[in-house]
């Protein structure tokens, strides 16, 4: 039975990625003073140029079931039975897409909802790929699927609380006062919602809390990947890299810019750290 894979662009896999595990992308959209684009058509500089300006900040919305019964109908084409790991339910209504769009066929299509967001999908989905073709079946693979946010952990921050704000993710007043004080916020992704861990002053000390998180979570032998996601943030990508990689020297340790559908919720100095449990 051939297997194919099926996720939404928030996973954030490289070009080299989708074509090594012959991935199917389907993208979540950003409004733009009522412009729909599709995220993966966005020239990402250009983007964050705009967000970084914008006096009405954009908005995201999920991709519709057509969307996906397009990109269903071309890889059922080349497989017989599809797994489609995509962002949390709690945040997103592009699993409902999903499932509702696999109603249209009689192939097996199974929506799973990570629980997950940005590149916690994406080594899901990296991990998927490997297992299918190590020929697992496909009820391990939506087991594996449903059950890998437990071996993960993400936690985020921002230097502007009003993105947050302005998605709904935060109060009118607690992001006032938040950058009236230069409070940053540490928030972490839990059971599929955005949850506030602390807040806290400074950069230095921002990145000192970020890794020490992931670490109270994942004790450094048991660290298996980490990914540093920022926006206009190399600096603090490069030494958040330094720190993990003092702590943890047998992790696999990369950086990455945050795509534009969680960048959008984030703004352009947006700052993630997603890790994987061995």
């Amino acid at each position: 039975m051939k297997i194919g894979l099926v996720t939404d662009n928030t996973c954030n896999l490289t070009p080299e990625e989708v074509q090594k595990y012959d991935v199917r992308i389907v993208s979540l959209y950003i409004n733009r003073g009522g412009k729909y684009s599709k995220s993966v058509d966005l020239d990402l500089d250009k983007y964050y140029e705009e967000l970084g300006s914008a006096s009405e900040l954009p908005s995201t919305s999920q991709p519709s079931p057509q969307d996906f019964i397009e990109v269903f109908e071309e890889a059922l084409k080349t497989y017989e039975v599809l797994i489609v790991p995509v962002l949390s339910g709690k945040l997103s209504g592009t699993s409902v897409s999903a499932t509702i769009a696999a109603r249209d066929f009689e192939q097996p299509i199974h929506v799973v909802d990570s629980q997950l967001i940005a590149d916690g999908t994406g080594l899901l989905v990296k991990n998927l790929g490997d297992m299918i073709q190590k020929g697992a079946s496909i009820e391990e693979l939506v087991e594996y699927a449903s059950n890998f946010h437990n071996k993960t952990r993400t936690f985020c921050s921002t230097d502007d609380l009003s993105y947050l704000q302005k998605g709904g993710r935060i109060g009118k007043a607690k992001a006032l006062m938040g950058n009236l004080l230069k409070m940053k916020p540490l928030i972490q992704l839990d059971e599929g919602e955005l949850k506030p861990v602390e807040n806290v002053r400074g950069n230095k000390k921002l990145l000192e809390s970020l890794v020490s998180h992931v670490l109270k979570e994942i004790p450094p032998e048991n660290l298996r990947r980490v990914r540093v996601l920022t926006i206009w943030r190399k600096e603090d990508a490069v030494a958040a890299e330094k720190m993990f990689r003092e702590e943890a020297p047998g992790a696999e340790i990369e950086s990455r810019i945050i795509e534009p559908v969680i960048g959008t919720h984030l703004g352009p100095q947006g700052i993630g750290i997603v890790s994987e449990m061995k």
